[in-house]
């Protein structure tokens, strides 16, 4: 029994956020808190769907299998408020996706029984029930926002890209920021704002726009995130993106991907490079300004990882950029 639980977290449910004061009465002294540490699994793809979940704090993980012999994969966080497994207990379906909590969180549940019973005598919750679920639908079909999303932990146990693709999913806008220990007080080393699901501007360390965010997945982050839901007209965002942000995401997997190989030609990231050439050959005009950029430092000589501090662009663009040079006899 959950009785003398303050019962705000489950107004800040769309579930339960119109429901009149007996409803959430009943549901507290109906319902049970359990805790979950790092790792812990609330249940698995497949499993019956017995129960409601409430998050009252941390997150919860939701992970899914692409095939059936795949492992499964974070697709999503939920946060403070949110509801997770009412369309099983409708259905009667097993779960589509497994859940696991990343690094703490409370978690409110109701049974099915207990959850029959509710929309049985009570119903005032079954229709705000069959409100919700309709305003979702409406919400995933005309792509708005389902409400402010708070997501925060550290990224030892998330996964940055699946909280940006939740933010993106949700059609969020706020702020994304990422900090880590620096002395006695913490650094901002990140920071993307979200204009209703889109990625509208970018910093990561010394890079802006796409860049930054090319670079998230290129050298994951280490610290502490969070993400403050805001309210914005569009005519204050000065937007540094010039992609969607579904675009964004597929070009930065398929440039994490391809970072390895070049990787695999340029093996010593501390190599000292210098112009070999008397002048630069470039031929590729939409790179011309990023290859003029190395060749000037490395008049001198470079490293990569030198190239990669003086020259504000991602890993993968400077790699192939160098890797260009050397193939050409430019550098050496």
């Amino acid at each position: 029994m959950a009785a003398g639980i303050d019962p705000a977290f489950l107004r800040a449910s769309d579930l339960f956020e119109k429901q009149p004061e007996e409803v959430l009465k009943a549901v507290l002294v109906q319902g049970q808190l359990q805790e979950y540490g790092p790792g812990e699994v609330v249940f698995r793809q497949g499993d019956e769907g017995d129960r409601l979940y409430i998050v009252k704090s941390g997150a919860l993980e939701v992970l899914a299998s692409p095939t059936d012999a795949a492992e499964p994969i974070p697709v999503a966080y939920l946060g403070p408020g949110e509801v997770l497994g009412e369309l099983a207990l409708l259905t009667g379906s097993p779960r589509s996706a497994s859940a696991r909590v990343p690094e703490r969180a409370e978690l409110f549940t109701v049974d099915k029984a207990v959850f029959l019973d509710l929309m049985k005598t009570l119903p005032a919750f079954a229709r705000n029930l069959c409100l919700v679920l309709a305003k979702r639908l409406e919400a995933t079909t005309l792509k708005m926002p389902r409400g402010s999303k708070q997501l925060q932990g550290n990224l030892r146990y998330f996964d940055l890209a699946t909280v940006i693709q939740t933010l993106i999913g949700s059609h969020q806008t706020g702020t994304l920021a990422v900090t880590q220990e620096g002395g006695k007080s913490k650094s901002r080393i990140a920071e993307i704002f979200f204009f209703k699901g889109n990625i509208a501007k970018a910093k990561v360390r010394h890079l802006t726009g796409d860049d930054a965010v090319f670079q998230l997945f290129q050298s994951p982050l280490e610290g502490d995130f969070s993400f403050t839901g805001r309210q914005v007209q569009e005519e204050e965002v000065q937007a540094d993106i010039t992609m969607p942000a579904i675009s964004l995401l597929m070009e930065s997997v398929r440039l994490q991907d391809e970072l390895p190989l070049l990787k695999e030609r340029i093996t010593d990231p501390d190599h000292v490079y210098r112009q070999k050439a008397s002048q630069l050959d470039w031929q590729d005009a939409d790179t011309a300004e990023l290859a003029a950029a190395v060749w000037s430092r490395l008049k001198k000589g470079a490293s990569m990882n030198e190239l990669q501090r003086d020259v504000p662009r991602n890993s993968y663009a400077l790699y192939r950029t160098v890797a260009s040079l050397v193939d050409t006899g430019q550098v050496e």
